[in-house]
């Protein structure tokens, strides 16, 4: 590949991810006594340079043999396995446990927090983004440099925005520009980024409903008070580290993707979801919502649009709940809002249906709106009752306070 200046640049993020990635190795070499603490640095590097090198590779031997594409499906079961290990905390523990043994450690003192690795989720979407639309054919051409470029660049890796293959390489691509630009709107960015993270959201959490406040507080006013605070904090911590994100993209130039507008101010839960973690609802649509409509209508299940929406809005956001977690509560917490969004898709078809749903104008609508904005808040504020707590009682004790039972 000829080094023009698009390669240039990717030449020089992989020297600088090489250097981050391997400075562990090279600091445990000379100060012998780090070696121990350094295990779980090195363990997430080889199987990241595992996964995305053979991956990578897998990849373009399939570009030259495109007869065996399908076989491009393992990567992506071999991705969701993983993810699945690094999510249980029960699996994650047994495979510390066997690592430690591998490397002459004492395997009583696995935890799964021997096993983390920082940015997977959001690795393992571009991989199987990459890969799907490479099945696709919708990729054609790519390199292992552009590749592990794709699935690294480190401003998005630990909590997003998940940005798109074919938009990155294009951004690759252009022509050089002036920095001033991207360093003026990169810095508004991370300023603002560093405001509502380091500022809004930390002073937030001074009130915020937690596991530990969420046993102290006894009124239902106060806990009230302190689910507000949460769901604001959430938002503002999120959202900053989006705005964080994308002021550091735009240093290097490439412009990620917006990942939230507002979703607190939005009228129906619907609209909520178009608004927060927009690439999270955008990727899932395109790769589990509709190919599984599509096969859903090829069946008998066709005769029903509304059961089939039923199974789709549940299951997928049943999904981003375990998407956070394997557990109960986040599992709880994804058909929480898989249900709501049924309910909802109803009410409006029901309400169009009926001819209730004309443009209004004037007090009326805005009231209307006024009253739809704070239900939906509220719905998803209690949602976040079962984001935050680890067990179900724990949920159903915050609940029975907010209720003024507790």
């Amino acid at each position: 590949m000829a080094l023009t200046k698009g390669s240039k640049k990717e030449f020089w993020w992989i020297s600088v991810l090489c250097l981050i990635g391997f400075s562990p190795f090279l600091l445990a070499e000379i100060i012998p006594s780090l070696k121990s603490s350094f295990l779980d640095i090195h363990l997430n590097t080889q199987i990241l340079v595992i996964i995305l090198g053979g991956g990578a590779l897998y990849i373009l031997c399939s570009y030259l043999l495109r007869s065996k594409k399908r076989f491009l499906n393992f990567i992506i079961v071999l991705v969701l396995l993983i993810f699945i290990l690094l999510k249980q905390p029960n699996l994650t523990t047994v495979m510390s446990r066997i690592l430690r043994g591998l490397f002459q450690q004492n395997t009583q003192l696995a935890s799964p927090l021997d096993i983390r690795w920082i940015g997977y989720s959001y690795i393992s979407f571009r991989l199987i983004h990459v890969i799907r639309e490479f099945q696709k054919g919708r990729i054609t051409d790519i390199s292992l440099i552009r590749f592990m470029n794709f699935c690294l660049f480190f401003p998005a890796m630990t909590a997003g925005p998940i940005n798109r293959y074919d938009d990155f390489s294009k951004q690759m691509d252009a022509p050089e520009q002036s920095m001033q630009d991207g360093i003026l709107e990169g810095g508004k960015r991370l300023f603002v980024g560093l405001l509502k993270k380091f500022v809004v959201a930390d002073s937030l959490a001074k009130i915020a409903l937690n596991t530990t406040n969420a046993a102290q507080i006894t009124t239902a006013g106060w806990m009230w008070v302190a689910l507000i605070f949460y769901s604001l904090l959430l938002y503002f911590d999120f959202s900053g580290y989006t705005d964080i994100a994308i002021g550091m993209g735009l240093f290097l130039g490439i412009r990620l993707p917006e990942n939230f507008n507002k979703p607190y101010l939005k009228s129906n839960l619907t609209k909520f979801w178009d608004s927060w973690h927009i690439t999270l609802s955008q990727w899932i649509r395109a790769y589990y919502f509709n190919p599984i409509n599509r096969s859903l209508r090829k069946t008998k299940l066709s005769q029903s649009p509304s059961t089939i929406l039923f199974i789709l809005q549940v299951t997928t956001m049943l999904l981003i709940g375990l998407w956070h977690g394997i557990t109960w509560t986040f599992a709880i917490w994804g058909l929480w809002h898989g249900i709501g969004l049924f309910i909802q898709n109803r009410w409006s078809a029901w309400r169009t249906h009926s001819n209730r749903a004309k443009k209004q104008a004037g007090p009326a609508h805005t009231f209307l709106n006024i009253i739809s904005t704070g239900l939906t808040f509220t719905y998803v504020s209690l949602g976040w009752v079962w984001f935050i707590s680890p067990t179900i009682q724990d949920a159903l004790g915050i609940f029975q306070k907010l209720l003024g039972l507790g």
